[in-house]
């Protein structure tokens, strides 16, 4: 894998992305091409991408809001799919890890039982990919989408619904023992970090593009000094979010041994510094920025409404400071290094 690769499909995601398909025709693009299966071994129906390809397509559709379940499908549903050896569902897919559980039904199918809460855009989904807990232990679970649901919506407009299963009827494939909730956890709030990257990313491009146009008292704004330390704080802060993303994604990939202190950390960042990358793009662009025709403040919807789910800033920190306190060194817990310590 290289970074030539790696721009290569950004750029092709990006264009899908810009030509503005409508929901349903962009899935079944981004389908054909491979990159809503990216963590899905080929023998399963999937690409049989990477972690870090995956978190290229979650990061550029964080970028441009695009309202497709990307990051379920790819940082739960295909891990789950992946590790159970399940196969790949058609249409558009999103994922689950609450509470359910499946006992055996006739003809040797499953019936799933349970609720599901504040599913991302679950009535827009044909499957729902689950975690659900057997007789057996745990496993992954495809059904199809449920019909009757309960919608609802975060801040930013995006489909948050709820359902309850009563013996919804589901191809069931056994998992490896293992803590995969803990897991799953740590893959949809890396998920989440990825596309705050995208987000931040995407309000620092519109308003460096804002303060180079826009004209006052004969010079553009860009050229104020002012101006020009609220852009450099806003800059280093997308940075932030996405090296610590980047970081969470590789550690998740790798298996490190310390990848849930890099989750821990990438969305502990990136929630906090939500708030400032908003606030500084609304500064920079003044009233224009909070009207509802301006893309900005869809940007900083998202923002405000990412930072919030899969854990805020202060369930990671305080992550983050269980696992100092257990790991009894925290210079030891930050730099992988014992008996290093700083003079």
């Amino acid at each position: 894998m290289t970074a030539d690769h790696l721009r290569d499909l950004a750029d092709a995601v990006r264009g899908l992305l810009d030509a503005e398909l409508p929901g349903p025709a962009l899935w079944a693009r981004l389908e054909e091409l491979g990159f809503t299966s990216l963590t899905v071994p080929e023998p399963q129906g999937g690409s049989g991408g990477t972690l870090t390809d995956a978190a290229v397509v979650v990061r550029e559709a964080g970028a441009a809001g695009a309202a497709l379940p990307l990051a379920e499908a790819l940082f739960v549903a295909g891990p789950l799919l992946a590790a159970s050896g399940a196969a790949l569902p058609p249409g558009t897919v999103t994922a689950y890890t609450g509470d359910l559980v499946a006992e055996p039904g006739p003809r040797g199918r499953w019936r799933v039982t349970g609720p599901l809460i504040r599913v991302p855009w679950l009535r827009s989904a044909d499957h729902l990919v689950a975690l659900v807990s057997t007789p057996d232990g745990p496993a992954t679970a495809v059904l199809p989408a449920p019909a009757g649901l309960s919608p609802g919506e975060n801040l930013a407009g995006e489909e948050r619904d709820n359902a309850v299963l009563d013996g919804a009827e589901a191809a069931v494939t056994p998992l490896p023992p293992g803590p995969w909730r803990h897991e799953l956890e740590l893959h949809g709030a890396a998920a989440r970090a990825l596309q705050l990257a995208g987000a931040a990313r995407a309000v620092l491009t519109l308003t460096t593009r804002h303060v180079t146009d826009r004209v006052q008292f004969g010079k553009p704004l860009a050229r104020f000094q002012a101006v020009q330390h609220r852009l450099a704080r806003l800059a280093a802060d997308v940075v932030t979010v996405e090296v610590a993303a980047d970081a969470a994604v590789a550690a998740l990939r790798d298996g490190a041994e310390d990848r849930e202190l890099a989750v821990a950390s990438a969305k502990a960042e990136a929630s906090a510094l939500a708030r400032s990358v908003a606030a500084a793009g609304h500064q920079l662009h003044g009233a224009i920025g909070f009207t509802m025709e301006h893309r900005l403040g869809s940007c900083t919807r998202r923002l405000w409404a990412w930072r919030e789910e899969h854990g805020n800033e202060l369930h990671w920190q305080r992550r983050c400071a269980d696992l100092a306190r257990g790991s009894g060194d925290v210079w030891e817990l930050v730099t992988g290094e014992p008996g290093s310590r700083p003079l």
